[in-house]
Order: C-alpha cells, then sequence, then structure tokens
C-alpha cells in the first residue's frame, strides 16, 4: 500500500512527537557564528541607506529598551547586548502579537548586530537576523537587515508567515532610518 506524505500530514505527525529536551535543542542550533544560506534556506533582506554616522545607529540598535519607542515590529526587547545572551523580546506579525526568545551570536560595534531565535520555533526552524552597518565615503551609512530561515520547514515557514516577516523588516529597517536621522 502506497501512502503520499504531504507537508501537511508531515508537519501534523511532527506535532504529536515530543519536543526534544531544551540541551538537545541548544546543542542542534548553539553556533557561535551566523549560519550561511544553505539549500533549504530563505531569506529576505532590507536596506537603507542612513544619513547618520555609523555609531549613531549602532546606538539605536542595541538600546534594546528603546525599541518600544521607535520599533514597529519588535516592540518591546530587554536582554544583555553580548555573544550568548538572551534577549526576550515582544514582536508584531501583521495583527498577532508574539512573544519570542533570542541568542545574542554577534555583537561587533558599529558594525554587525546578530541573533537567532531560541524559543520552542527553533526546534522546527531556524531564524537568525543580522543587521550590518557599512559606512560609505559621503558619510552615509549603508544598512543591510536580514532575515534567514534555514531547514526543512523554512518554506513551509515563510508561506504561513512571510508577508508578516518581510512586512515587519522593511517596517524596522525604515523605523531605524527614522530614528537615527532624527537624532543629534
Amino acid at each position: 500500500m502506497h501512502r503520499a506524505l504531504t507537508l501537511a500530514t508531515a508537519c501534523a505527525a511532527l506535532t504529536l512527537l515530543p519536543l526534544r529536551p531544551a540541551a538537545a535543542a541548544e546543542a542542534a542550533t548553539d553556533s557561535p557564528a551566523p549560519r550561511e544560506p544553505g539549500r533549504h534556506s530563505v531569506v529576505h533582506r532590507e536596506q537603507a541607506v542612513i544619513a547618520a554616522p555609523a555609531e549613531r545607529i549602532w546606538d539605536v540598535l542595541v538600546d534594546l529598551p528603546s525599541y518600544q519607542d521607535w520599533n514597529p515590529w519588535v516592540l518591546r526587547a530587554d536582554g544583555e547586548v553580548r555573544p550568548g545572551a538572551t534577549v526576550h523580546v515582544t514582536v508584531a506579525l501583521g495583527t498577532h502579537v508574539m512573544p519570542a526568545e533570542h541568542t545574542v551570536l554577534v555583537v561587533e560595534p558599529n558594525r554587525r548586530f546578530c541573533w537567532r531565535d531560541a524559543g520552542w520555533n527553533a526546534s522546527f526552524v531556524y531564524g537568525q537576523r543580522c543587521r550590518t552597518l557599512d559606512p560609505r565615503a559621503d558619510g552615509t551609512v549603508l544598512v543591510t537587515n536580514e532575515l534567514l530561515l534555514d531547514g526543512i520547514f523554512s518554506s513551509a515557514t515563510d508561506l504561513v508567515m512571510g508577508t508578516a516577516l518581510r512586512k515587519g523588516l522593511a517596517a524596522e529597517t525604515r523605523a531605524l532610518e527614522l530614528r537615527a536621522e532624527s537624532m543629534h
């Protein structure tokens, strides 16, 4: 007897399995370096040229308690900005607001800030965000805000949540530009 296994039935079957112990889940995703895209990866990227010094943009990015004042995607953030630290956020995905937990991967002052998902969803899909600052000769800074989804469920995750993720990424990038350019 031949059975066709669809993505929906595979996902349903996974929900019946016990989640891996936290230590096993951490071991599977705990790496000090950000992942590079692979064959199952989905990457969303937003860029903005910001008329502000890299130091000012950096200060906005790492002032987690102030996210609530300017960031329409990450409504609240708290934690330490150091590799390995946990950052707790409240994120808006479309009309849905939910808590999320991240582990900081990279802190290169005035250059790069990355974190990865560390909550329950990391057992099914790896999510990582890197914000990169590239100063330009004219005094502006090219800011790249990149979201990487990785793993065998990355395409399914993107199908279900991709629009909200892309809109959130774009809104955050635009808000960062406005915030950094308005500060003196």
